[in-house]
């Protein structure tokens, strides 16, 4: 759920903008519009809560911005975000995990459905929502550990069942 303390909100996607997954971004916030640091993430609003993305292309214009969420990149993907609400971390840096959290860095992540899917590189530890990064095929995605079904210590392995059209992302 929102923080206010750690969230505040960013923007809104109001329309699809072309095939390839760009989007049409109205910024409400001139600081935020300012400061916004394309490599952190930003958060998208899904049924109360708030899932992270990062942007591959941003293209500031004024009060709105072109964008390109990475992994999103069809018009279909795209679709889904109209009308979504966006919102970022209000020092721009993410909160550091638990000394419990950062045990899972560099381990293995196996899901029930699709095996093996990576290693974990980075742990978010987002209000509501801690975040596991994992590097999978070439490029970086993240799972919220509320689907996690157990952490194997001893073989230093995650067993989890990642939420559905994740990986499609």
């Amino acid at each position: 759920m929102l923080n206010n303390e750690v969230h505040c909100l960013f923007g809104e996607v109001l329309k699809t903008f072309g095939t390839k997954g760009e989007l049409l971004l109205k910024i409400t916030d001139a600081v935020l519009r300012n400061e916004r640091k394309v490599e952190e993430p930003v958060f998208v609003e899904f049924d109360g809560l708030q899932v992270p993305f990062y942007f591959k292309i941003f293209e500031l214009r004024g009060k709105r911005a072109k964008a390109i969420f990475e992994n999103m990149e069809s018009e279909s993907l795209a679709e889904e975000l109209v009308g979504k609400k966006i919102f970022t971390l209000q020092t721009g840096e993410v909160q550091k995990p638990e000394a419990g959290l950062s045990e899972l860095v560099n381990s293995l992540v196996k899901d029930l459905k699709y095996g093996v899917l990576g290693t974990v590189s980075d742990v978010f530890e987002f209000p509501g929502n801690p975040c596991i990064e994992v590097e999978t095929n070439g490029r970086k995605i993240m799972i919220p550990l509320n689907g996690t079904v157990k952490y194997e210590h001893a073989k230093k392995q995650i067993i989890t069942e990642i939420p559905e059209g994740l990986l499609q992302l």
